[in-house]
Formats: structure tokens, sequence, C-alpha cells
């Protein structure tokens, strides 16, 4: 709120009541209370939470002499203030050849004919279940990777082993997770080296990486600008929200693995109550209007995709794709993954 305004001075007086958010009154005589200041009105979802804007520090920085616009190339980060179950000897720690959750690999790829000199979008993409880091670390491609036109920053993010750990049993149902930290390292690390438009940080993922996606859209929504996920879900259990987030979601409704929901308790395996709980706790961070039925998705190729009734900014597409199970994502003819994933995130109003 704003400050109050001060007391008027009377002769001799008494102190001013403080107005509410502001600064105490000036003493007078009549005692005449400061001005109640006026309550600030909260940001789009809440501060902090709209994304950063502007260029990185690596602008003008030439890349790597590896890094090309064909291949993705070995990148390594290290994290540090990580919770002590995480690291060696806790309960939770997990290892994969010579990386932990201190230290992980990710994958890069330039746009083509990148000019360290123009601001470029990163897509992040994150995969399902089933390797390593050190098998990852052989080829870094990682994930699902929406950008088909070349024309970003493309980060592969690789687990330690299994699937990402961004929450549920595997870590115990805790309300923080490694992936955070390791998210926010790739990111920094691809800023200080690379010129990335501040304002166009996007992550997708399928499967563990579809539950990653949902995660850090939440988690690291003050840098996240837009998500795509599919066959993925909301842990009960997760850090605390940091703003909106407009996301394209994709589930298939016969998929049992990652269960569309809501389910009637919380499954046990997942700690989530299925992926349209997720889509509900993105509509009410969004603002969105929850008692308008979602329309007609603007593309009519995905005629599974419905809109909902949201802030222009933050908009929220749900894909739910009859009869398709796990490892599935094709109804009609059509993949949905990626299906139109970028072309929903890159027209994002800025």
């Amino acid at each position: 709120g704003t400050t109050g305004a001060a007391g008027t001075t009377g002769a001799a007086g008494t102190t001013g009541a403080a107005g509410a958010a502001g600064t105490t009154g000036a003493a007078g005589t009549t005692g005449a209370a400061g001005t109640t200041g006026a309550g600030g009105s909260t940001g789009v979802g809440g501060a902090p939470g709209k994304p950063l804007v502007g260029m990185s520090a690596g602008c003008g920085m030439a890349p790597a002499a590896a890094d090309n616009a064909k291949n993705f190339t070995l990148k390594e980060v290290h994290m540090t203030g990580l919770d002590p179950v995480y690291l060696t000897g806790g309960k939770y720690y997990d290892s994969s050849g010579k990386y932990d959750f201190t230290f992980r690999p990710y994958g890069l790829k330039l746009p083509a004919n990148y000019d360290p000199s123009k601001p470029y979008a990163v897509t992040f993409g994150g995969g399902g279940c089933g390797g390593n880091a050190s098998n990852f670390a052989g080829s870094p491609g990682g994930g699902l990777q929406i950008d088909k036109s070349g024309s970003t920053i493309q980060i592969g993010l690789s687990y330690l082993t299994g699937c990402f750990n961004d929450g549920g049993p595997s870590i115990g149902n805790r309300t923080d997770t490694p992936e955070e930290p390791y998210f926010r390292a790739v990111l920094a690390d691809v800023k200080a080296h690379y010129c990335v438009d501040l304002g166009r940080v996007f992550l997708s993922g399928y499967s563990s990486g579809g539950w990653e996606a949902y995660t850090l859209g939440c988690a690291a929504a003050d840098v996240i600008r837009g998500i795509s996920a599919d066959e993925g879900g909301m842990r009960n259990d997760r850090p605390a929200c940091k703003g909106p987030m407009a996301a394209m979601l994709v589930a298939g409704e016969a998929d049992t693995t990652n269960p569309i929901g809501p389910l009637d308790k919380i499954s046990t395996s997942l700690d989530s109550f299925g992926s349209a709980p997720g889509r509900d706790d993105l509509l009410k961070r969004n603002g969105c209007d929850m008692t308008a039925p979602p329309v007609a998705y603007s593309n009519p190729t995905y005629s599974a995709c419905k809109a909902y009734k949201c802030p222009a900014a933050y908009p929220v597409v749900w894909c739910a794709l009859p009869g398709v199970a796990h490892n599935g994502s094709t109804y009609n003819g059509t993949n949905y993954s990626p299906g139109d994933m970028w072309n929903f995130l890159s027209t994002l109003p800025r």
C-alpha cells in the first residue's frame, strides 16, 4: 500500500494513528490520524511472478567451438545449497557415473545462423523415464524438443537415474525438489554464455518430463514464460508457485499410468489427484474464469484441444485425447506432442 499521509500538526499533541501499511502520522495536538494507505494492486498472478525482460549477459559472447545448429553438445553445471538429504550419504542421494545432484549434464543446440548480438528464445525439453545421466552424456539430445524451426536455443534436460525427481514418493513427497536448482543452474549457465531473450524462456516435456514441466512451471514461474506438457501432472506436495504460467497441456483419456482424474483419492505412487487438478491449479493461478466453458482451440487441426477464458498473457489450452493411453499422443491421425506446442508458446504476447 502507499504510505499513509502524515497527521496534521496541531499545538502540543498526541501521536497520530499510523496509516495502514503507511508511516506513522506526525505528532499533532488534535491527533488527526494519518490517512490509511491504499492497498497496492497485485500484479498478474501475484508478485513476484512475471518473467524477466531484456537480453542476457551472454549477448555479444562468441559460442564455444563445438557448439552448432545440427547436434546437441554436452554441457555440465554444478549446484550448491541443496538440502543434505540430496548429498552423499543423504536419504535421497542419487548418482549416475560421475554425476549426482550437485553436478549434472545438459545438452545445447544453437539456432541456425546463430548471431551472438541477437536475443533468442530458449526451449527446454524433458523426456520420459528409462535412462540415466551417464548415457545422456553420450547423446545429449534430451526430452521433448518442440521447436522444429531451428529458431531457438534448444536445451535437453537430463535426470540422474530413471525419472526426474520433480517430487512424489521418489523423494518422500517433499515440498522441495533438486530439479529446481538444476533447472535454474542450467538457465543461468545458458544466459551467461549465449544471447537469451529473458522474456522468452519455455519448458516442455512428456511423461516424466511432463511432470517436470508442471512442477517447474509452478516453482520457476518467475523465469519461465510458458510450458507445454504431455502425459504429466502436478504433485500434491510441491514447491510454492511463483506466479502465473501460460500452458498447453496434453493428456490421454485412457492413460492409466498418469491419469487425468480427478481421482477419488490421492495416488500414493504419484502424489497426485491427476493431471486435471494440475490444470485447475493453473486456471486459478492465472485468474481464468472457471465458470465459463472452454471453447475450440484456434487451430482446428487439433480438434481435441479447448481454450479456457483466461487473461491474454496467460492462456491455458487443454487437449484431452479420447481413447489415447500412455505413450500415445496421437488422435484421429494427428500427433499432439509436440503438435502445435511451439506455435502456441511462440505467439504468446510479450
